[in-house]
């Protein structure tokens, strides 16, 4: 239970600072933020066996993107597989509840 609930604190940290990502001028900072941010949140996620399939592959995308100076959509994966994460780590508290019912 400890685990979840730093797992759900560090993403709810994190997407806080990646809703601030749209106030940074400098592109370069911005990717570099939403980047990390979702490297992190993946790697939580991993932590408790909850990763969704395709956010590595954003994450890749989003650095091959980057490296051929296409900032502005680098930016949008990156923040597109960082909300998977947050949606990722919602779906861990739900998991526990679920089961049979009888």
């Amino acid at each position: 239970m400890k685990k979840l609930l730093l797992t759900t604190m560090a993403v709810f940290a994190l997407t806080v600072q990646a809703g601030s990502l749209s106030s940074v001028h400098n592109q370069n900072n911005s990717f570099k933020s939403a980047i990390k941010a979702a490297e992190t949140g993946y790697k939580a996620n991993l932590a408790v066996n909850m990763a969704w399939r395709d956010t590595r592959k954003m994450i890749t995308e989003a650095k091959k993107l980057h490296k051929a100076g296409k900032n502005v959509a680098a930016i949008a994966l990156a923040n597109k597989a960082h909300k998977q994460t947050v949606n990722a780590t919602a779906q861990t508290a739900l998991t526990e509840s679920a089961g049979p019912r009888f």
